[in-house]
């Protein structure tokens, strides 16, 4: 039961992951009808990331490591590696810059953008795009993993654990989904300032910037001989 008491806590941790909830105002603050549907499917995209990614560090990380170690050993690849890294750090000392204005910074400009209807297409790419950016700084989702492979937990037991585990984790925005249902002005107003919070906030910058130095990093590593 501790290790399990473990678990729990480390996915009320995970509920505050900025993405996740940024997503979910996103989609709550758009024009677009039918935001319910919209929303579960931003939900389903990112939390099944994150399924499949557990099960696939469950099975063995081998077959993955192996796929990395030929894919570093392909120049062109790590050209390209080293251009996407070059590029998201660029992008992460730009945005602001390019974005500046009298309305407010990077942020600003995303919510005005997206402030119309979205498409599915539209939430698919921005709930992958939640799930590369939030993955790499995801501690206690990382952490849950160690604990299950260290008690060496048997395949009934692990696979409910990580499903239970990344509902968890959805359980605000799900929270916030059935307030907006009940009462939509008075959560959106709620949603504006969580909304302006996001918009003072340079975390995702920080978080493209990291990304960029590990793809920069993995780019040099296959270009400069050892």
């Amino acid at each position: 039961m501790g290790l399990f008491g473990i678990i729990l806590f480390l996915a009320v941790l995970d509920t505050l992951s900025p993405s996740v909830l940024g997503g979910t105002a996103y989609i709550l603050l758009t024009k677009s009808e039918k935001k319910d549907q919209r929303l579960l499917l931003f939900l389903v995209i990112t939390q099944g990331a994150y399924f499949v990614l557990g099960v696939i560090f469950m099975f063995g990380i081998e077959p993955v490591i192996d796929l990395f170690r030929q894919l570093k050993e392909s120049s062109f690849v790590s050209v390209i590696f080293l251009i996407i890294g070059l590029t998201l750090i660029y992008l992460s000392f730009s945005l602001p810059k390019w974005t500046k204005n009298k309305n407010g910074n990077a942020y600003a400009c995303i919510f005005q953008k997206i402030g119309g209807a979205i498409s599915f297409k539209v939430i698919v790419i921005i709930a992958l795009s939640a799930f590369l950016i939030e993955v790499t700084q995801a501690i206690p989702y990382w952490a849950m993993l160690g604990l299950i492979t260290y008690h060496k937990l048997s395949l009934p037991i692990w696979l409910p654990t990580i499903a239970v585990y990344n509902i968890i984790m959805v359980l605000p925005s799900l929270v916030v989904l059935i307030l907006y249902k009940n009462n939509p002005k008075k959560t959106e107003i709620k949603l504006v300032k969580f909304k302006n919070r996001l918009i003072r906030s340079n975390a995702t910058l920080w978080a493209i910037g990291g990304a960029g130095g590990i793809f920069l990093n993995i780019g040099l590593q296959g270009i400069i001989p050892h």
